[in-house]
C-alpha cells in the first residue's frame, strides 16, 4: 500500500469508528504495514474496538510484500524505507497493553513482539491480561523471544497457544542492543502461570523443525504442567529433504524432550 492509500485508509477507518453506535463487536483487525507515523491512529483504533468489548482482536503490522522479495531485494527495499521513516518506536506500548488487558482472543504479529524488548522494563508494563486464546504471527528468530515470554508471563489465565509461523517479517525498526541466544534463553526461562496452570494446547503452523521452533518447543514440554495436545501442521510446499528434517525433528521432541505432563499427546498433521 502506497503512503497516499495508507493514510486515506486509516483517515476512513477512523471517520467510520466515530460514526459507529454499536455496542459490541465480533471481530476486529487492523492490518497495516510499517506502522511507523500512525502510532496515535493504531492507539485510537484498538481504544474503539476494546471499548466497544470486542472479542477477536489481530493487530497485525507486518509487510505482505516482503514476503515475495528475495533477501537482496528485502536489503534494499529495507535502506530504502529507513529513508522514509524515522528509527525509532514510536508506540507507546505500555498504553497499547492497557487497552488490550480484557481481549479474550488475540492475535498479534512479529512486529509487535520485537517492539516489547525496547522498553525499560517490559515484563512490569500493566496488570495481567484476561487474554485466553493467544496467536502469534513469527517466524521464530530470536529477536521475537522476548516478546514471546513477555506475552506468556501476561496471559496467567492463557488456554490455548498458537504459532503461526511466517517465512518472512522484516520490518524497519531501530536495531535492538540485545543479542539473544535462543539455546539459553528457552533454558533459563522461568515456568509462567499460565503453563503450570491452564495452557492445555499448542499448535504450530507451517511448522519446518527448524532449532529455533525445537528450542521453544523443549520449554513449553518441560514448564507446561496441564498440557494436553501439541499440534504440527508441516509447511506446504516442503521438498523431500525438507520433510526428512520436519520428520527429524518430531521424533527428537517425541524420544528426547521432557515432558511435564504424563496427559500430553503430540501430533503431526501432514500438508
Amino acid at each position: 500500500m502506497v503512503e497516499p492509500d495508507r493514510v486515506f485508509f486509516v483517515r476512513v477507518m477512523r471517520e467510520w469508528i466515530s460514526r459507529f453506535t454499536g455496542k459490541i463487536i465480533e471481530n476486529f483487525e487492523i492490518h497495516l504495514s510499517q506502522p511507523m507515523g500512525f502510532a496515535g491512529d493504531i492507539m485510537s483504533l484498538t481504544e474503539f474496538a476494546t471499548s466497544r468489548q470486542v472479542k477477536n482482536l489481530v493487530l497485525d503490522f507486518s509487510d505482505p510484500i516482503q514476503r515475495n522479495l528475495s533477501q537482496a531485494q528485502q536489503i534494499i527495499r529495507d535502506g530504502l524505507l529507513r529513508c522514509r521513516y524515522p528509527q525509532k518506536n514510536e508506540l507507546d506500548v505500555s498504553h497499547l497493553f492497557f487497552n488490550l488487558l480484557y481481549v479474550r482472543n488475540l492475535t498479534v504479529c512479529s512486529f509487535f513482539l520485537q517492539v516489547l524488548q525496547d522498553c525499560d522494563d517490559p515484563m512490569a508494563l500493566h496488570d495481567s491480561m484476561k487474554t485466553r486464546h493467544l496467536v502469534m504471527k513469527t517466524n521464530m528468530h530470536a529477536n521475537d523471544f522476548v516478546g514471546i515470554s513477555i506475552f506468556l508471563n501476561s496471559c496467567p489465565e492463557l488456554e490455548s497457544l498458537t504459532f503461526d509461523l511466517v517465512t518472512s517479517s522484516r520490518f524497519v525498526r531501530a536495531p535492538s542492543p540485545l543479542v539473544i541466544d535462543p539455546v539459553s534463553h528457552w533454558l533459563t526461562s522461568k515456568p509462567y502461570e499460565c503453563l503450570e496452570k491452564t495452557l492445555k494446547v499448542v499448535k504450530i503452523t507451517k511448522f519446518r523443525g527448524s532449532s529455533n521452533e525445537l528450542h521453544m518447543l523443549q520449554y513449553l514440554l518441560r514448564t507446561g504442567c496441564v498440557m494436553e495436545r501439541v499440534d504440527l501442521y508441516e509447511a506446504e510446499g516442503l521438498n523431500h529433504n525438507q520433510k526428512r528434517w520436519v520428520l527429524a525433528g518430531v521424533e527428537e521432541v517425541q524420544q528426547n524432550f521432557k515432558r511435564a505432563s504424563r496427559h500430553l499427546r503430540i501430533t503431526l498433521h501432514n500438508a
